[in-house]
Protein backbone atom coordinates (compact mmCIF):
# COMPACT_ATOMS: atom_id res chain seq x y z
CA UNK A 1 0.00 0.00 0.00
CA UNK A 2 1.19 3.58 -0.61
CA UNK A 3 3.07 5.06 2.35
CA UNK A 4 1.74 8.58 1.80
CA UNK A 5 -1.05 9.08 4.41
CA UNK A 6 -2.92 11.37 1.98
CA UNK A 7 -3.26 8.56 -0.56
CA UNK A 8 -4.93 6.29 2.00
CA UNK A 9 -7.80 8.76 2.36
CA UNK A 10 -8.65 8.68 -1.36
CA UNK A 11 -11.59 6.58 -2.51
CA UNK A 12 -10.78 3.44 -4.48
CA UNK A 13 -12.39 2.37 -7.78
CA UNK A 14 -11.91 -0.60 -10.09
CA UNK A 15 -10.98 -0.74 -13.76
CA UNK A 16 -11.12 -3.81 -15.98
CA UNK A 17 -8.01 -2.58 -17.81
CA UNK A 18 -4.59 -3.68 -16.48
CA UNK A 19 -2.63 -0.88 -14.84
CA UNK A 20 0.64 -1.98 -16.42
CA UNK A 21 -0.67 -1.01 -19.89
CA UNK A 22 1.27 1.66 -21.77
CA UNK A 23 -1.57 4.22 -21.83
CA UNK A 24 -2.13 6.29 -18.67
CA UNK A 25 -5.81 6.78 -19.61
CA UNK A 26 -8.32 4.24 -18.26
CA UNK A 27 -12.09 3.87 -18.23
CA UNK A 28 -14.26 3.08 -15.24
CA UNK A 29 -17.46 1.16 -15.99
CA UNK A 30 -21.01 2.41 -15.36
CA UNK A 31 -21.38 0.91 -11.88
CA UNK A 32 -18.11 2.46 -10.70
CA UNK A 33 -19.07 5.78 -12.30
CA UNK A 34 -22.37 5.79 -10.41
CA UNK A 35 -20.50 5.28 -7.15
CA UNK A 36 -17.85 7.89 -7.98
CA UNK A 37 -20.06 10.63 -9.41
CA UNK A 38 -23.50 10.11 -7.86
CA UNK A 39 -22.71 8.61 -4.45
CA UNK A 40 -19.29 10.06 -3.57
CA UNK A 41 -19.91 13.18 -5.73
CA UNK A 42 -16.42 13.46 -7.14
CA UNK A 43 -15.95 15.88 -10.04
CA UNK A 44 -13.66 16.36 -13.04
CA UNK A 45 -10.22 17.27 -11.73
CA UNK A 46 -10.64 15.37 -8.45
CA UNK A 47 -8.19 12.65 -7.46
CA UNK A 48 -8.98 9.03 -6.60
CA UNK A 49 -7.31 5.64 -6.40
CA UNK A 50 -7.71 3.06 -9.15
CA UNK A 51 -6.97 -0.67 -8.97
CA UNK A 52 -7.18 -3.42 -11.57
CA UNK A 53 -8.09 -6.17 -9.10
CA UNK A 54 -4.73 -7.89 -9.59
CA UNK A 55 -2.84 -6.31 -6.70
CA UNK A 56 -1.90 -3.07 -8.48
CA UNK A 57 -3.02 0.42 -7.49
CA UNK A 58 -2.32 4.00 -8.61
CA UNK A 59 -3.46 7.54 -7.95
CA UNK A 60 -5.53 8.99 -10.81
CA UNK A 61 -7.25 12.21 -11.88
CA UNK A 62 -10.85 12.26 -13.15
CA UNK A 63 -10.83 13.67 -16.68
CA UNK A 64 -14.24 13.09 -18.26
CA UNK A 65 -17.75 11.64 -17.78
CA UNK A 66 -18.90 10.05 -21.04
CA UNK A 67 -22.42 9.97 -22.47
CA UNK A 68 -22.55 6.17 -22.08
CA UNK A 69 -22.10 6.43 -18.29
CA UNK A 70 -18.38 5.71 -17.94
CA UNK A 71 -15.56 7.76 -16.43
CA UNK A 72 -12.22 8.55 -18.07
CA UNK A 73 -9.34 8.81 -15.61
CA UNK A 74 -5.61 9.37 -16.02
CA UNK A 75 -3.02 7.62 -13.88
CA UNK A 76 -1.14 10.36 -12.05
CA UNK A 77 1.85 8.67 -10.47
CA UNK A 78 3.67 5.40 -9.94
CA UNK A 79 1.80 2.11 -9.94
CA UNK A 80 2.08 0.46 -6.53
CA UNK A 81 1.92 -3.28 -5.91
CA UNK A 82 0.16 -4.29 -2.71
CA UNK A 83 2.58 -6.06 -0.40
CA UNK A 84 0.40 -8.33 1.73
CA UNK A 85 0.24 -12.04 2.50
CA UNK A 86 -2.70 -12.33 0.08
CA UNK A 87 -0.50 -11.29 -2.85
CA UNK A 88 2.27 -13.70 -1.84
CA UNK A 89 0.03 -16.76 -1.70
CA UNK A 90 1.77 -19.72 -3.31
CA UNK A 91 -1.35 -21.89 -3.34
CA UNK A 92 -4.28 -20.64 -5.41
CA UNK A 93 -7.47 -21.30 -3.42
CA UNK A 94 -10.63 -22.15 -5.36
CA UNK A 95 -13.75 -22.70 -3.24
CA UNK A 96 -16.81 -24.43 -4.71
CA UNK A 97 -19.79 -24.14 -2.37
CA UNK A 98 -23.26 -25.53 -3.00
CA UNK A 99 -25.70 -22.74 -3.88
CA UNK A 100 -27.67 -21.49 -0.88
CA UNK A 101 -31.03 -19.71 -0.67
CA UNK A 102 -32.15 -16.27 0.58
CA UNK A 103 -29.01 -14.39 -0.32
CA UNK A 104 -26.67 -16.66 1.65
CA UNK A 105 -24.47 -17.17 -1.39
CA UNK A 106 -24.10 -13.37 -1.46
CA UNK A 107 -22.63 -13.65 2.05
CA UNK A 108 -20.21 -16.37 0.92
CA UNK A 109 -18.97 -14.13 -1.90
CA UNK A 110 -18.40 -11.25 0.52
CA UNK A 111 -16.49 -13.41 3.01
CA UNK A 112 -14.49 -15.11 0.26
CA UNK A 113 -13.29 -11.69 -0.90
CA UNK A 114 -12.42 -10.58 2.63
CA UNK A 115 -10.50 -13.80 3.32
CA UNK A 116 -8.48 -13.70 0.11
CA UNK A 117 -9.99 -16.61 -1.84
CA UNK A 118 -8.68 -16.70 -5.42
CA UNK A 119 -11.86 -17.96 -7.08
CA UNK A 120 -15.36 -18.99 -6.05
CA UNK A 121 -17.29 -21.42 -8.21
CA UNK A 122 -20.84 -22.03 -6.92
CA UNK A 123 -22.20 -25.46 -7.73
CA UNK A 124 -25.51 -27.25 -8.11
CA UNK A 125 -25.74 -30.53 -6.21
CA UNK A 126 -28.54 -33.06 -5.77
CA UNK A 127 -29.23 -31.71 -2.25
CA UNK A 128 -28.90 -28.09 -3.35
CA UNK A 129 -31.32 -25.57 -1.82
CA UNK A 130 -31.77 -23.44 -4.93
CA UNK A 131 -31.81 -23.64 -8.71
CA UNK A 132 -30.86 -20.85 -11.12
CA UNK A 133 -32.14 -20.64 -14.68
CA UNK A 134 -29.30 -20.40 -17.20
CA UNK A 135 -30.65 -17.14 -18.62
CA UNK A 136 -30.45 -15.52 -15.17
CA UNK A 137 -26.95 -16.73 -14.29
CA UNK A 138 -25.17 -13.81 -15.94
CA UNK A 139 -27.05 -11.16 -13.97
CA UNK A 140 -26.53 -13.05 -10.73
CA UNK A 141 -22.78 -13.25 -11.34
CA UNK A 142 -22.80 -9.49 -12.04
CA UNK A 143 -24.38 -8.97 -8.61
CA UNK A 144 -21.79 -11.19 -6.99
CA UNK A 145 -19.02 -9.22 -8.70
CA UNK A 146 -20.45 -5.97 -7.30
CA UNK A 147 -20.52 -7.51 -3.82
CA UNK A 148 -16.89 -8.62 -4.21
CA UNK A 149 -15.79 -5.14 -5.32
CA UNK A 150 -17.51 -3.50 -2.36
CA UNK A 151 -15.98 -6.03 0.03
CA UNK A 152 -12.58 -5.35 -1.50
CA UNK A 153 -12.98 -1.61 -0.96
CA UNK A 154 -14.00 -2.17 2.65
CA UNK A 155 -11.19 -4.63 3.44
CA UNK A 156 -8.47 -2.82 1.51
CA UNK A 157 -7.52 -5.85 -0.59
CA UNK A 158 -6.44 -5.07 -4.16
CA UNK A 159 -6.86 -8.66 -5.39
CA UNK A 160 -10.36 -9.14 -6.74
CA UNK A 161 -12.10 -12.48 -6.31
CA UNK A 162 -12.80 -14.39 -9.53
CA UNK A 163 -16.41 -15.57 -9.76
CA UNK A 164 -17.66 -18.24 -12.18
CA UNK A 165 -21.20 -19.06 -13.21
CA UNK A 166 -22.77 -21.95 -11.25
CA UNK A 167 -22.25 -25.42 -12.71
CA UNK A 168 -23.20 -28.94 -11.68
CA UNK A 169 -21.19 -30.99 -9.19
CA UNK A 170 -20.36 -33.64 -11.78
CA UNK A 171 -19.15 -31.10 -14.34
CA UNK A 172 -16.89 -29.53 -11.71
CA UNK A 173 -15.24 -32.87 -10.94
CA UNK A 174 -14.67 -33.48 -14.66
CA UNK A 175 -13.08 -30.06 -15.21
CA UNK A 176 -10.63 -30.04 -12.28
CA UNK A 177 -7.20 -31.16 -13.58
CA UNK A 178 -5.86 -34.33 -11.97
CA UNK A 179 -2.68 -32.53 -10.88
CA UNK A 180 -4.63 -30.03 -8.73
CA UNK A 181 -5.48 -30.71 -5.10
CA UNK A 182 -9.11 -31.63 -4.39
CA UNK A 183 -10.88 -31.90 -1.05
CA UNK A 184 -14.58 -32.63 -0.62
CA UNK A 185 -16.16 -31.78 2.73
CA UNK A 186 -18.64 -34.59 3.30
CA UNK A 187 -19.64 -36.49 6.47
CA UNK A 188 -19.04 -40.22 5.97
CA UNK A 189 -17.01 -43.11 7.41
CA UNK A 190 -14.29 -42.63 4.79
CA UNK A 191 -13.76 -38.94 5.64
CA UNK A 192 -10.75 -37.93 7.74
CA UNK A 193 -11.08 -35.31 10.51
CA UNK A 194 -10.45 -31.69 9.54
CA UNK A 195 -7.46 -31.40 11.89
CA UNK A 196 -5.83 -34.49 10.35
CA UNK A 197 -6.35 -33.10 6.86
CA UNK A 198 -4.78 -29.76 7.83
CA UNK A 199 -1.72 -31.58 9.18
CA UNK A 200 -1.51 -33.62 5.99
CA UNK A 201 -1.90 -30.50 3.84
CA UNK A 202 0.82 -28.64 5.71
CA UNK A 203 3.24 -31.54 5.14
CA UNK A 204 2.81 -31.57 1.36
CA UNK A 205 1.92 -27.93 0.67
CA UNK A 206 5.13 -27.25 -1.27
CA UNK A 207 3.87 -29.59 -4.00
CA UNK A 208 0.44 -27.95 -4.34
CA UNK A 209 -0.17 -25.05 -6.73
CA UNK A 210 -3.97 -25.06 -6.75
CA UNK A 211 -6.32 -26.28 -4.02
CA UNK A 212 -9.96 -26.98 -4.91
CA UNK A 213 -12.36 -27.16 -1.96
CA UNK A 214 -15.95 -28.40 -2.34
CA UNK A 215 -18.39 -27.60 0.46
CA UNK A 216 -21.88 -29.05 0.24
CA UNK A 217 -25.24 -28.13 1.75
CA UNK A 218 -26.17 -29.11 5.31
CA UNK A 219 -27.05 -32.65 4.25
CA UNK A 220 -23.79 -33.13 2.38
CA UNK A 221 -23.42 -34.42 -1.15
CA UNK A 222 -25.38 -37.43 -2.42
CA UNK A 223 -23.97 -40.96 -2.48
CA UNK A 224 -24.09 -40.80 -6.28
CA UNK A 225 -21.99 -37.61 -6.32
CA UNK A 226 -19.37 -39.07 -3.99
CA UNK A 227 -19.26 -42.21 -6.16
CA UNK A 228 -18.63 -39.92 -9.14
CA UNK A 229 -15.57 -38.46 -7.37
CA UNK A 230 -14.21 -41.93 -6.69
CA UNK A 231 -14.73 -42.93 -10.32
CA UNK A 232 -13.10 -39.81 -11.83
CA UNK A 233 -10.11 -39.63 -9.48
CA UNK A 234 -8.05 -42.32 -7.83
CA UNK A 235 -7.45 -42.46 -4.07
CA UNK A 236 -4.41 -40.15 -4.04
CA UNK A 237 -6.09 -37.43 -6.11
CA UNK A 238 -8.78 -36.36 -3.64
CA UNK A 239 -9.64 -36.29 0.05
CA UNK A 240 -12.97 -36.57 1.84
CA UNK A 241 -12.93 -34.49 5.02
CA UNK A 242 -15.34 -34.27 7.96
CA UNK A 243 -16.01 -31.30 10.23
CA UNK A 244 -17.08 -33.54 13.10
CA UNK A 245 -20.38 -34.64 14.60
CA UNK A 246 -21.92 -31.17 14.94
CA UNK A 247 -24.17 -30.34 11.99
CA UNK A 248 -23.05 -26.91 10.82
CA UNK A 249 -24.96 -24.60 8.52
CA UNK A 250 -23.34 -24.51 5.09
CA UNK A 251 -22.41 -20.82 5.39
CA UNK A 252 -20.84 -21.41 8.83
CA UNK A 253 -18.81 -24.33 7.45
CA UNK A 254 -17.67 -22.21 4.50
CA UNK A 255 -16.41 -19.33 6.63
CA UNK A 256 -14.79 -21.66 9.17
CA UNK A 257 -12.89 -23.69 6.57
CA UNK A 258 -11.68 -20.67 4.58
CA UNK A 259 -10.64 -18.77 7.71
CA UNK A 260 -8.69 -21.79 9.00
CA UNK A 261 -6.81 -22.09 5.69
CA UNK A 262 -6.13 -18.35 5.57
CA UNK A 263 -4.79 -17.90 9.09
CA UNK A 264 -2.87 -21.19 9.23
CA UNK A 265 -0.29 -19.82 6.80
CA UNK A 266 -0.60 -22.91 4.61
CA UNK A 267 -1.62 -20.92 1.53
CA UNK A 268 1.48 -18.72 1.68
CA UNK A 269 3.79 -21.70 2.45
CA UNK A 270 5.36 -19.51 5.08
Amino acid sequence: MPKNPHIKKLRRFFTSQPLQSTSPDLWLEVSETHHLRDSIRLKIGDTCLVTDGEGREAEAIIREFSHDGRTLIRVNGEIEIQKTDLVRDKIFLRIMPALLRQGKTDLLVEKAQELGVGEIWPIFSEHCEVKIAKEKAGKIVERWNRIAREASKQSGSLNLLRISEPVSFKNVIEEIPLDEGLVVFHPCDEAIPFSAWMTELAAKKEKIKVLNVLIGPEGGFSDDEIAWVRWKRNEKQYRLVSLGDVLLRADTAFIGVVAALRFSGILSRG
